[in-house]
C-alpha cells in the first residue's frame, strides 16, 4: 500500500513538473506540435529518474497528454466550439484531435503552436449548432 501511495504521488508530482514545463518553451509560452507527439509516442516531457520504468513513463505522458488536450478543449468549451454536445468519450475526442495533428506533422509543421491548431480543429470538428 505504501509504495502505491509513493507511486500515485510521484506521479502526479512529475505530471505537475511536465505541465509547467509544457507552458514553458525554450522562448516562448507555446508548445509545438512535435512536443505533443512526443508525449503521444510515451516520451514525458520531464527528465524521469532511472528508477521509473518504461510502462510508467508512457503512462505519464499519457497523463500530460490527456491534461493539456483537456486544457485546450476546456478553454473554449461550449463557445467555440461543443464537444460535450457530441456524447463522444473524452479518449475518442482525444484520438481524433490526435490524429489530425499527425497530419500536420506530416506536413512539416513541427514548430507550430499546437493550442491554436487544436483550437481550429476543434471549431471543425466539434461545431456548435
Amino acid at each position: 500500500m505504501q509504495f502505491r501511495l509513493f507511486v500515485v504521488t510521484t506521479s502526479l508530482f512529475s505530471a505537475l513538473v511536465s505541465c509547467a514545463a509544457l507552458g514553458t518553451a525554450e522562448h516562448s509560452a507555446r508548445v509545438p506540435l512535435d512536443r505533443l507527439q512526443a508525449l503521444a509516442n510515451g516520451n514525458p516531457v520531464t527528465p524521469l529518474p532511472p528508477a521509473f520504468s518504461a510502462q510508467a513513463k508512457k503512462g505519464i505522458a499519457s497523463d500530460q497528454l490527456a491534461m493539456y488536450l483537456a486544457g485546450v478543449i476546456d478553454s473554449g468549451e461550449g463557445q467555440s466550439w461543443c464537444v460535450a454536445a457530441s456524447g463522444l468519450p473524452p479518449h475518442e475526442v482525444n484520438q481524433q484531435l490526435l490524429a489530425e495533428i499527425q497530419r500536420d506533422l506530416e506536413q512539416k509543421k513541427s514548430t507550430a503552436n499546437s493550442a491554436v491548431l487544436l483550437a481550429s480543429k476543434l471549431k471543425t470538428l466539434f461545431p456548435c449548432n
